[in-house]
């Protein structure tokens, strides 16, 4: 069967049409916020300290697209059991992200600090919970991709070509993921000073 030649093969241009259209979101609510806090008067603003998981968080995030890349590296280089390896590595590094995110959200709620409280003026609460939860579905939607990888790697069940465009897929949803959350981190560091 003749591979096709492609600019930009469908499925990347497909996944950086999805990336701008995430960007668009989380720009509008970083402004949204940035609004938000503006109108609310300077003796009603919350200034809370983020949960110290973050942190490890952060760098979860930062070495799981170490271990995504050497994925992509591997799987370009045919070598299916590095490449499986990659995946998988980025996969529970995934899992522990979304349990610190979870650990973040019930140190919040248990120091009082809850989603929705009628009594605050500042919403910057319920933003943080809306930032992280949104980008905690993202990265959920990313791990079922990595499970897709991991099972058609371990089954050997790619077409020619198709592993190497499934992993670097797969890797820019996965590296885009990780710098929205260092930009998101950032925006609630610098907005809560």
């Amino acid at each position: 069967m003749e591979q096709k030649n492609y600019i930009v093969h469908p499925y990347k241009f497909n996944m950086w049409l999805f990336i701008l259209t995430l960007i668009m979101i989380f720009g509008g609510l970083t402004s949204a916020y940035i609004v938000s806090r503006s109108f609310t008067p300077i003796d009603r603003l919350i200034h809370f300290s983020l949960p110290s998981v973050l942190n490890f968080n952060t760098f979860i995030i930062i070495f799981s697209s170490i271990s995504m890349q050497f994925a992509v590296s591997s799987a370009k280089k045919g070598d299916r059991m590095k490449a499986l390896y990659g995946l998988l590595i980025t996969l529970v590094m995934g899992i522990l992200f979304l349990a610190g995110q979870w650990n973040a959200f019930a140190h919040l709620t248990s120091g009082g600090l809850p989603f929705v409280d009628d009594k605050r003026l500042d919403n910057s609460i319920s933003f943080f919970y809306m930032f992280t939860g949104l980008h905690g579905l993202h990265i959920i939607g990313a791990i079922i991709a990595l499970l897709f990888g991991v099972f058609k790697t371990a089954n050997n069940r790619f077409k020619p070509g198709g592993m190497k465009i499934t992993y670097e897929v797969i890797a820019t949803f996965w590296h885009f993921l990780g710098l929205l959350w260092i930009y998101l981190y950032l925006f609630l560091i610098y907005n809560q000073q």
